[in-house]
């Protein structure tokens, strides 16, 4: 019960305080999957703990630190010193057994409906298709239509679908602008932002879950404009970005939402996180981002159960002097 309890109070400070402390993660300076990596794994974390939480009021430990806090409140329990303390155990069990169970409910039910509509989304598109070609190993979809469009769709089927005002852009610009969603399909964007927005129906009310899709949607975008910019130059990437904002300023119609957008919102901050970012070649510690990313999620789990051990031992010190 004591790993229990650590676990909700990792899950409340990472919950509550991760959009917080995330946001070092987020500058131009610093390579967009950085942050990306840090919120992905912060939500996973917090799952993770949610399941575990009671599971290890199911699970009797061994003997090791956790065993000894365990015996000491079991004996507390047998003197009769915490009478209350089994039918609290077992409300708590069921409460978060409840609560793992919907979210897997809703999370799953919320997937497998975006994975239905990005079927019927391709399957509507190849039958309009007027061309087929290929780029970087995915399928690409040309379409007729009155603005310029180019989005992906994750899945079964990774394509790309663009329409013809991308192909009638000068040849570099049309390649980043596949490219970018080339990056998105490679990076498992369509993925992530799923992950994130089935999260935040089913947890609205923590915060970290709650502004997730908007953060993964943001740091998606950054990180397929750096990937694309790493073969194209940012020069010819932010170029293509101006020229399809400058085409869609006026369009009324928004990419379906099974597909990630060359989006129109916050060209300016995606232009400084362009011209911000280095490049490969002067990246010395690009390794270093995914272990910084998991420890930057990791830590406030391990500081949270470490205090409740700690408060657990003394409470239990001080009720058996």
């Amino acid at each position: 019960m004591i790993v229990a309890l650590g676990l909700l109070i990792a899950t409340l400070v990472v919950g509550f305080g991760a959009p917080r402390y995330l946001s070092v993660t987020v500058a131009p300076g610093l390579h967009p999957r950085l942050a990306l990596a840090a919120w992905t794994s912060s939500m996973t974390l917090v799952l993770a703990a949610l399941i575990a939480a009671p599971v290890s009021m199911m699970t009797k430990p061994g003997r090791t630190t956790f065993g000894a806090a365990h015996m000491c409140l079991q004996r507390l329990r047998e003197d009769g010193s915490l009478p209350w303390l089994p039918a609290a155990q077992l409300a708590a069990t069921a409460a978060l057994g409840g609560l793992v169970l919907f979210v897997a409910v809703a999370v799953a039910r919320r997937l497998r409906a975006r994975r239905a509509s990005a079927r019927r989304l391709l399957f509507e598109v190849d039958l309009l298709a007027r061309d087929r070609t290929a780029h970087r190993g995915f399928p690409v979809l040309w379409i007729d239509a009155e603005e310029p469009v180019c989005y992906s769709v994750g899945g079964a089927a990774p394509t790309i679908i663009a329409s013809e005002h991308i192909g009638r852009l000068p040849a570099a610009e049309r390649v980043a602008v596949l490219d970018h969603e080339a990056a998105h399909l490679l990076g498992r964007h369509h993925a992530l932002v799923a992950l994130a927005e089935a999260t935040a129906a089913a947890l609205p009310f923590i915060p970290l879950f709650a502004r997730a899709p908007d953060a993964v949607r943001t740091l998606v975008e950054f990180s397929a404009d750096n990937r694309a910019a790493q073969s194209n130059g940012a020069g010819t990437v932010g170029a293509a970005l101006l020229t399809v904002h400058e085409f869609a300023a006026g369009a009324p119609h928004s990419p379906p939402v099974a597909g990630l957008a060359l989006s129109r919102d916050a060209v300016a901050a995606r232009l400084c996180w362009l011209g911000a970012c280095p490049d490969r070649g002067r990246r010395r510690w690009a390794a270093a981002d995914y272990p910084l990313a998991v420890t930057v999620a990791v830590v406030p789990v391990v500081l949270s159960v470490a205090t409740a051990l700690l408060a657990a031992g003394i409470v239990c010190l001080r009720l058996n002097t």
